[in-house]
């Protein structure tokens, strides 16, 4: 397989992965809307909260995020905060509805700065930043109450715009956590390479605009599936796990929560479209992707290859230009892409 995979680091470092300033904005965002409910819940619903009800989720809390590419996209952060159900009582000790809680804490977290206010949606309040935001973003707050049942099991519920509904804010990350510790506890970078593959994964099926593609939960659990080995190069990993999906997905299409081994499949039907999408990219990827063993394979065939799997916007044109005049001796107007010493390294 002709190793194309310097070009593969440096654009998941440089155009995939989220780089550490920008997730430090993002952070900033989550903690300004803990800190209202922190400082304004005990006026408004009459509870005091720490930093312990909060329970950070989806791509975020589980490093999967990636850049988003397109102007209608939103980087959206999970933040679920967990309440008390005995706190969520009125003085005639009748337990507040969904609805009186979700817009509690909705009407908590509006501020003057915002351009448009938090609102409503079905299982969460979301927070918007794109109006005075050139990145698009919004933070989600799931709202949950637990207890124990009579068993002392711990119970968690979601508040959606009827009723509560058992939901645990933990269990997907707390899974996921442990598929990358154990893989890493297997081979030595295993577990942090699953989450570079999710990554260029969703790059994959978000590459161009007109594609339905499956949903990042989606993703994440087929390359959970299919990722059978660690490689050194992440170029043939990438293509290995694009292999071991289309012979998944030609099996079966239906996808399971591998988080809620308990709970039905996370796709519809056994064909919904955007899977059966993504056996048809995937297969197309596939094909183009075996050219890379023709002895024939150069870097320019290569580049080729990887920019249509990818459309990576002349970004591997560049780093190939880039690192020829280097080796050249020529002084490169633009960063060689040194991915090691970035961000904690390759795999940080």
């Amino acid at each position: 397989m002709f190793d194309y995979s310097d070009a593969i680091d440096a654009f998941w470092d440089e155009k995939v992965r989220l780089s550490t300033t920008f997730k430090e904005k993002l952070f900033n965002h989550r903690n300004a809307n803990r800190d209202r409910l922190i400082s304004r819940l005990p006026n408004t619903l009459g509870i005091t909260i720490t930093e312990s009800n909060f329970k950070p989720q989806g791509s975020m809390a589980m490093q999967t995020i990636v850049q988003t590419r397109f102007a209608d996209e939103e980087y959206d952060i999970d933040d679920g905060i967990v309440f008390e159900k005995d706190d969520l009582k009125n003085d005639k000790d009748e337990y507040f509805s969904t609805q009186y809680v979700r817009e509690k804490v909705r009407k908590t977290l509006e501020d003057d700065r915002f351009c448009k206010q938090p609102k409503l949606c079905k299982n969460c309040v979301r927070v918007f930043y794109s109006e005075a935001d050139k990145e698009k973003h919004h933070v989600d707050i799931p709202i949950y109450r637990k207890y124990e049942d009579e068993n002392s099991n711990t119970i968690r519920e979601i508040a959606n715009e009827e009723k509560w509904i058992a939901s645990d804010p933990t269990q997907v990350n707390s899974w996921f956590i442990n598929e990358v510790e154990s893989r890493n506890k297997q081979n030595e970078g295993k577990g942090t390479q699953l989450r570079i593959l999710i990554q260029l994964l969703k790059r994959f099926a978000r590459s161009r605009q007109d594609w339905d593609m499956p949903s990042g939960m989606k993703l994440t659990m087929l390359a959970t599936e299919c990722q059978e080995v660690f490689y050194e190069k992440t170029d043939r990993a990438f293509r290995e796990l694009i292999k071991n999906i289309c012979s998944r997905l030609e099996n079966s299409k239906i996808i399971r929560n591998l988080a809620h081994p308990d709970k039905p499949e996370i796709t519809k039907t056994s064909n919904d479209t955007n899977v059966c999408n993504l056996l048809e990219k995937a297969g197309l990827a596939k094909d183009k992707l075996t050219e890379l063993d023709s002895p024939k394979c150069d870097k320019k065939k290569a580049r080729s290859i990887w920019d249509w799997v990818f459309m990576s916007d002349g970004f591997f044109e560049d780093f190939d230009s880039d690192n020829e005049d280097s080796s050249n001796g020529i002084a490169s107007a633009s960063p060689n892409y040194p991915v090691e010493h970035r961000g904690g390294g390759r795999f940080g």
